[in-house]
């Protein structure tokens, strides 16, 4: 953050003052399949005298899988209660990230920070990333807040903006893959996730500044986000968007358009469906 004001820069606003603001939005799955892990751990390798194909029938069947001990012969999809979901925290840091990395005006990029051996190189020629500051916010001493920060939160700033969970709507969608020893429980093409995101507080200019973060380039089709696991690794997983399904009869692609508009000069955009 910094003490002067720059054109990138707003005024810090109150958490809980305006009018909330609730979104309904879908996320479609455009690739083969789509995983989102429910336990980041170590993944395990299994013996190879298990019959995959077979494991994969029985499934089909009865919606079970078979047990090896204690271990899980899979690595299951997020889960809430009996609600297969791409978590709302999920969503809110891809959308953040892209604001991160495609508006000048945020002040911190994670992986801006000098070079990483963790970060795919895919990932680098794709964004591009750029070397920027910090994002820790004190209210004594800062007059003025990055947009981004504004909106999303930051260390000592609470968010404007919930994400629920986006829940699956057809659990036919639900398959299974194998790669490299390991059995993962995926969605396919054309499954579709349905939740909502709720402002609290938003002016025109940061709703459109979230839909630029899900996609919005200013027309109904919005462009094509890397999700999950394997993204940067395989054509056939991770490709998603975003879409509205409802907005309290706002012109939310308008607001979208204005951004744009507005911040134009501040705006970078990158393909992500690589080829």
């Amino acid at each position: 953050m910094q003490s002067s004001s720059t054109p990138c820069e707003v005024g810090y606003k109150y958490r809980n003052a305006g009018e909330m603001l609730k979104i309904g939005v879908k996320l479609s799955v455009i690739s083969d399949y789509l995983h989102i892990s429910k336990d980041p751990n170590p993944l395990p390798k299994f013996p190879k005298v298990l019959n995959f194909d077979k494991i994969k029938e029985d499934f089909l069947k009865t919606g079970r899988l078979p047990e090896l001990g204690n271990v899980e012969l899979i690595v299951k999809f997020m889960r809430v209660g009996d609600n297969v979901v791409v978590p709302g925290n999920t969503v809110k840091g891809a959308i953040r990230s892209r604001l991160e990395l495609l508006f000048d005006c945020s002040c911190y990029n994670s992986f801006g920070r000098g070079s990483s051996t963790g970060v795919s190189s895919r990932y680098v020629n794709i964004f591009h990333p750029k070397d920027k500051g910090s994002d820790e916010f004190d209210e004594d001493t800062n007059m003025y807040i990055c947009p981004v920060c504004n909106v999303f939160g930051t260390a000592g700033l609470a968010s404007r903006v919930i994400f629920t969970d986006l829940k699956l709507t057809d659990s036919t969608k639900i398959g299974m893959f194998s790669h490299e020893g390991v059995v993962y429980e995926v969605v396919t093409k054309n499954a579709e996730f349905v939740g909502s995101i709720i402002m609290k507080g938003l002016d025109e200019d940061e709703i459109g500044m979230v839909l630029y973060g899900m996609g919005c380039r200013g027309s109904s089709d919005f462009k094509v986000m890397l999700l999950g696991r394997f993204k940067y690794e395989r054509r056939d997983f991770g490709r998603v968007k975003f879409s509205i399904i409802d907005g309290d009869n706002k012109p939310l692609l308008t607001y979208c358009k204005n951004f744009i508009e507005k911040y134009r000069e501040y705006l970078n955009d990158v393909e992500e469906d690589w080829r």
